[in-house]
Parts: C-alpha cells; structure tokens; sequence
C-alpha cells in the first residue's frame, strides 16, 4: 500500500541498476589506482618515469587552479571544433546523399584529406590562423569532420526505398521525405559519428596546442615536459581523459533522448 501512495514518476525499478553501476565505477578505478600504485612500489620507478596516483593526485591539487583553467580553454576549443564539423558534415552528407556528382567529387577529396597526417597539417594551420584559439578550432574541426560525414552519409542513404516511394506516392514534397523519412533513419548513424568524433575532436586542438599555443592543457603538458614534471604532465592527460568521458557520457544520454523511439539504443 505504501508503495501506491508514491509518484508515479518516482524511478523506483531503476534505482538498484543505478546503484550497481555507480559501485562498479567505483570499485573500476579503486582496482586501477592500486594496480598503479602497486607497479610503481614493486618495481621501485623514480616519479620521472612513472609517479604515483599519490603524487599525480598532489601534484593536481595543487595546480588545480592552473588546470582547470587550461583544460576550459582546450574544451572550448574542441567543443567549437566539433559543432563546426557536425554542422558541415551533416549539410555535405545530405549534399552527397541527394546528388552523384557531390558523391563522387567530395568523397574522393575526403578520404584523402582523412588521410592526411595531422601532426603534418597542424603547423599549416598555425601559420595561416596564428598561434591563438582559431588553429586549434581548425585542427579540431578537420579530425572531427570525416566520421561525422561518412556516418552521416551512410545514414541518409540507407533510408528504405519502399518507404520513399509510399511517400511520393501521397504526393509529400522533397523536403516532407526528408523530414518524416531520411532524417530519422540517419539519426542513429549521425549519434554513432557523434560519439567517434566528440573525444578526438580533444585530441585534436591538444595536438595543435603542443606545437604552439599561448594557453590551453596542451600547452602546459609541453611546458611540464620541458621542465621534466612528469606529476603534472600525468594530471594533466587524466584530466583531459576524464573531460573526454564525461562528454561522450554527456552525449550517449543526448542520443537516449532524441531517439526515444529505439528501444535497444534506450537500454546501452
């Protein structure tokens, strides 16, 4: 009786689930920092080749200040990126989708400016946009735009043809078979590009920042290098790490929402 009397929107049924998760987090990094501190004891490593979790862990506090700082810059940086290589990819895969033409030049083009080592272009674009945020926004953007793309178009292309032809065959406009028809069966592609291209949209701007930057995470691993403080690089790559899970947690709870009409994607 007690338990009618509750909300009806009270998540009852999935707060043990929640919980079991929570601790298995939990006992995940536990196991993780003792194996890590237990390497470094047995086999004797000096802080230069490997610091502990301990030390890592002081070293963070700290500068915490200094990172988190850092680390905002390099997020906006690749979150900038990232938005500018959804909103492009997306448009150039409906380009794609709907023409031959598009397809066979732009594809071609791709592929091979995926290809393109990073490490290689980066300084291109340091001279053309400056050391400031503009590089790192670019690098960012271009090693974030080919798996949107390419999941992008794959989406809009397998949409059922039998589908598409029910649809123009109640006279629905262009624009109306997209929306109720392409649209929707490419959502679930375009997430699965999404969640490639959202952690290395970071890897991105960090790597532009290695090479030059006034500011950012990047930048002060370089300088921590130079100055050999391995403490701070290690706090600084865990916290770009966890930055990076919490965003692509961040955009698997985005997908839940939007394609609520999936129930498998519901329950990953």
């Amino acid at each position: 009786m007690a338990t009618r009397m509750l909300p009806r929107w009270l998540p009852l049924p999935s707060l043990p689930a929640r919980v079991r998760k929570v601790r298995f987090y939990v006992l995940y990094v536990v196991t993780i920092l003792v194996v890590w501190e237990g390497i470094v004891r047995l086999l004797g490593l000096r802080p230069f080749l490997l610091p502990g979790p301990f030390l890592v862990a002081e070293e963070a506090w700290q500068f915490a200040g200094l990172l988190l700082s850092s680390t905002w810059v390099t997020l906006y940086e690749s979150l900038v990126g990232f938005a500018l290589a959804a909103v492009v990819g997306i448009v150039l895969a409906v380009g794609i989708a709907y023409s031959r033409v598009i397809d066979s030049l732009v594809m071609t083009a791709l592929v091979g400016i995926n290809a393109a080592p990073k490490v290689a272009v980066a300084p291109i674009f340091i001279i053309w946009l400056g050391t400031g945020e503009s590089s790192k926004i670019a690098l960012s953007f271009l090693i974030s735009f080919f798996p949107i793309t390419v999941n992008a178009v794959r989406g809009f292309m397998s949409a059922p043809n039998e589908l598409i032809n029910l649809y123009r065959l109640m006279h629905a406009t262009p624009l109306q078979v997209f929306r109720k028809v392409r649209l929707p069966n490419a959502l679930p592609a375009i997430f699965d590009g999404f969640k490639i291209a959202l952690p290395i949209s970071m890897v991105g701007a960090v790597s532009a920042e290695f090479l030059a930057a006034q500011e950012g995470i990047g930048y002060r691993i370089r300088l921590a290098i130079a100055n050999f403080n391995s403490p701070f690089v290690w706090a600084g790559v865990i916290l770009v790490a966890i930055e990076a899970i919490l965003l692509f947690q961040i955009l698997i709870t985005i997908e839940r929402r939007v394609l609520f009409w999936l129930p498998a994607r519901e329950q990953s």
